[in-house]
């Protein structure tokens, strides 16, 4: 059906005046490639003008959609732009509208760059967007937006959803982070969206005006987060909400050289339950217990229990989406206090009895411990002390995820406000950076 379609394009188009044969040409470019706006051969050179811009690949990415059917709105739009250039005119700027900036008109704060120059020589527009957090739960939400032009921004508040907008053909939500795009009136196209379950700080959107192709990276700059909560994790509570963090949730801590792995020792009774929950708030994601093995997102499963008391190491492998439950065997330490002592304590300089951690474990014995709106108005240094003296201490270069170790380097604090977390046991710790 889908080369049916095509043939039949084609045939339209060699119908025209100025199509009626189409061979090759010198640079082994056929007729195709070379047309221009109005029909006609033009000479392709390297400074390409509006008028001299390839359709190469032009029809194909626009016709055929995701189960290879023809959609005949789309041929006719392909149609359109070889005959009156309708889809050739690339604007001199692009904006992002949408979930970012609350779908504010004639928003300019993430205005789409191409490196400057000819638009027509450099039609690759790019801008990079934040996630955005749902303001109670605190977990990312789906992305929706379109892009707007230059000529769109140009009719002012009153009349900028009247202008035309960059966005899908379908409304099929498909999450797909490439494809390519149509330009219409708003109302004639769909939102693009980012779901929030690929996790990311941000996300850089890059549009090829000339191909009609969009392609969306997620950029990473903390690392994915896994909680445990359940009878024996924190406050017993089973309280999933964002809030509860480090009160009924306890956080795996990322390793700093593979933040796709995320490790966890603490102590953990036999017969008491627990489960693995990626977003606070949400217990769709979630692992638990089945028959005896570990399951993801099985709507039948159990908590997940242990046979007997004692001290078990949890590693979530991330990539190979593996997670693994281990007795641990080291010698453990039990600590009253765990303090922050550094160059930020002013008069009181590193003094390892103040500027306490609060313990997240209530019911069972603690290792883990938190601090949360930690504000550091400058890059400073600190370590991790036990009990108010310096006889347990870890450090280490890493930042903001590491393992300190006993006698370590003093860390490396950068300016900002932060969630501190820290198991005493394997010296791992994360500065969750708060988000704004």
């Amino acid at each position: 059906m889908k080369n049916f379609w095509i043939s039949v394009v084609l045939l339209a188009l060699l119908s025209l005046p100025g199509w009626a044969s189409v061979g090759q040409q010198s640079d082994g470019l056929s007729d195709l490639e070379h047309v221009n706006t109005n029909g006609k051969n033009a000479v392709k050179t390297g400074q390409k003008s509006k008028d001299e811009v390839s359709l190469k690949g032009r029809i194909l990415p626009w016709d055929v959609n995701r189960d290879g059917e023809v959609n005949i709105a789309d041929v006719n739009n392909v149609i359109d732009y070889i005959l009156y250039g309708s889809q050739q005119e690339i604007s001199s700027a692009y904006y992002y509208v949408g979930t970012s900036n609350g779908w504010t008109p004639c928003d300019a704060t993430y205005k789409l760059d191409n490196g400057g120059g000819d638009v027509y020589s450099n039609p690759v527009f790019s801008v990079v967007i934040p996630a955005m957090y749902d303001e109670f739960s605190g977990g990312r939400v789906d992305n929706f937006f379109k892009i707007c032009s230059q000529e769109t921004m140009d009719l002012g508040a009153d009349g900028f959803w009247n202008g035309n907008f960059i966005g899908k053909a379908t409304n099929i939500v498909d999450h797909e982070m490439s494809g390519y795009f149509v330009e219409d009136a708003y109302a004639r196209v769909f939102d693009f969206v980012i779901p929030a379950e690929i996790p990311a700080d941000k996300y850089r959107l890059t549009f090829d005006m000339i191909n009609r192709s969009y392609e969306f990276e997620a950029i990473k700059e903390t690392p994915d987060l896994w909680y445990l909560v359940g009878s024996c994790i924190g406050d017993g509570s089973w309280d999933n909400n964002y809030y509860s963090l480090g009160t009924s949730l306890v956080p795996l801590y990322p390793q700093p050289d593979n933040k796709d792995m995320l490790n966890y020792v603490g102590y953990f009774p036999a017969g008491e339950g627990f489960k693995l929950i990626h977003s606070p708030g949400d217990w769709e994601e979630q692992w638990g217990m089945r028959e005896g093995r570990l399951v993801k997102n099985d709507g039948t499963s159990d908590v997940i229990k242990v046979a007997e008391d004692g001290y078990y190491q949890i590693t979530y492998d991330l990539e190979m989406d593996v997670v693994s439950i281990t007795k641990y065997t080291d010698v453990v330490n039990v600590f009253t206090s765990i303090g922050m002592p550094g160059t930020y304590q002013d008069d009181q300089a590193w003094d390892p009895a103040i500027s306490l951690m609060t313990p997240m474990g209530t019911v069972y014995e603690n290792h883990d411990w938190i601090k949360k709106n930690m504000t550091f108005d400058s890059d400073e240094e600190l370590k991790f002390a036990a009990n108010g003296e310096w006889y347990y201490n870890w450090g280490s270069e890493a930042f903001p995820v590491g393992v300190g170790i006993q006698y370590g380097p003093n860390i490396p604090v950068s300016a900002g406000t932060y969630t501190v977390v820290f198991n005493d046991i394997l010296g791992t710790y994360n500065f969750i950076k708060e988000t704004e």
